[in-house]
């Protein structure tokens, strides 16, 4: 106890040594002066009211004060954040001040991480709104036929209805609306996360159910008991992480928070994304190509009869569907989030913002089951003939499926069965 009460003091002390031999160019104002205590980059002089720009040429800045992050400036004149969201920043980007508007308390003000950016963020803020849109379009179309209120449809629906909700708060902040309210741009950052890492879990929910009927099979499931479970697991489990993520975000402290709510209404930079969020997101793309490929080894291994293979392949075909469209363009996200910005992955990032149109297309417009639905209760009379052709392309695997989903992996491909026929 002695030792770490001595090591403690060791650390204060000579932390307060570095302090006091301080550069007089780190101080953002000149003796007298105060910061305003939000984002703007400007010293104030109360006595006689006059505004002045700091030292930081910046737009952006964020103030890290001393109760929540204990800082240093060492004898090079750069700044060191003790347990902080960055080990070391350089000189030319930070300054240090001894009270703001609202606070006498130090504080340490500090450009904000602002990279080139090819398109305008709003443009991206708009590409999400149309995604929304998709995606509670098709919500509604799931919602309105019962044929699609199976197991699968009220999955789908949840996905939809999560992944719209994240896209939609995101896409407002990306429109850089003002906000007054430090919480309410918290909470709306939370939300996002909630929401967007939710629609993850249910593209693995999903890939759980359809590995489940192809081991288990099961009659077409339309009741909601067993739909429980599922959504117990992908609401549940993004509510603890949330839950988590916030308790370490406002936990007093100098460990590494994601800093939502404390300076910016979304994570402080792409390093606590990573962290937080992009490592998840990791995991559950990983373990949903496990399921991809185990389904895809058992296809390819054994020889079944031509109603078995249809019925299996287009669960197969909807498992590499919910890949493509979910997962694809989160992993070019992600990728591009590591690289430096180009023209190539700002093309990227607008087909990932609009994934909710691609997803409309798969799971609704070239659906065979949808549009049957649809033309059966005259919702498509007025491009009947185009639909009518589209029908009567090819079968429908869809139907063949339904109709023999009693037939699992295992059942349809068993060696007795086989030697049987």
């Amino acid at each position: 106890m002695v030792i770490k009460m001595n090591l403690v003091f060791v650390v204060y002390f000579a932390a307060f040594a570095l302090i006091a031999c301080e550069p007089e160019d780190s101080y953002c104002c000149k003796p007298g002066q105060g910061v305003m205590a939000d984002v703007e980059n400007r010293c104030v002089d109360i006595a006689n009211n006059i505004t002045t720009p700091t030292k930081l040429s910046c737009d952006v800045v964020y103030h890290f004060n001393q109760s929540d992050y204990k800082f240093l400036v060492t004898d090079d004149g750069r700044l060191v954040l003790l347990f902080g969201l960055e080990p070391q920043v350089e000189a030319n980007v930070f300054c240090i001040t001894n009270g703001t508007l609202n606070s006498n308390e130090r504080s340490a003000v500090v450009c904000d991480e602002v990279e080139e950016k090819i398109i305008d963020e709003s443009i991206l803020g708009y590409c999400m709104l149309v995604s929304v849109l998709f995606l509670m379009l098709t919500v509604i179309v799931y919602c309105v036929l019962p044929e699609m209120r199976d197991l699968q449809g009220k999955s789908i629906i949840n996905f939809c209805a999560s992944l719209a909700l994240g896209l939609g708060i995101l896409g407002v902040l990306k429109l850089d609306i003002p906000y007054s309210d430090m919480g309410l741009c918290a909470a709306r950052g939370f939300f996002i996360y909630f929401f967007l890492i939710a629609s993850f879990f249910w593209t693995n929910a999903i890939s759980i159910q359809i590995l489940l009927n192809l081991r288990r099979p099961t009659i077409t499931d339309y009741g909601w008991k067993t739909f429980i479970w599922y959504a117990l697991y992908a609401w549940g489990c993004p509510t603890v992480l949330t839950v988590a993520m916030a308790i370490v975000n406002f936990l007093p402290g100098y460990h590494r928070k994601p800093g939502i709510g404390l300076n910016t209404c979304w994570f402080y930079n792409m390093r606590v994304q990573w962290h937080y969020m992009y490592s998840v997101m990791t995991i559950l793309i990983l373990t949903n190509i496990c399921i991809f490929l185990y389904i895809s080894f058992h296809l390819w291994k054994i020889s079944f009869s031509s109603t078995h293979l249809r019925a299996l392949k287009y669960k197969f075909v909807m498992t590499v569907r919910l890949i493509i469209v979910m997962g694809l363009p989160w992993v070019f996200e992600m990728i591009s989030s590591l690289s430096k910005p180009h023209i190539i992955w700002a093309i990227i990032d607008i087909f990932n913002m609009l994934q909710g149109l691609l997803i409309f297309l798969l799971l609704v417009v070239f659906r065979k089951r949808v549009i049957k639905a649809m033309f059966k209760r005259g919702w498509l009379d007025c491009i009947s003939g185009v639909v009518e052709r589209h029908l009567a392309v090819g079968g429908d695997d869809e139907e063949v499926a339904n109709h023999t989903v009693e037939v699992g992996l295992y059942e349809g491909c068993s060696p007795n069965k086989l030697s049987a026929k």
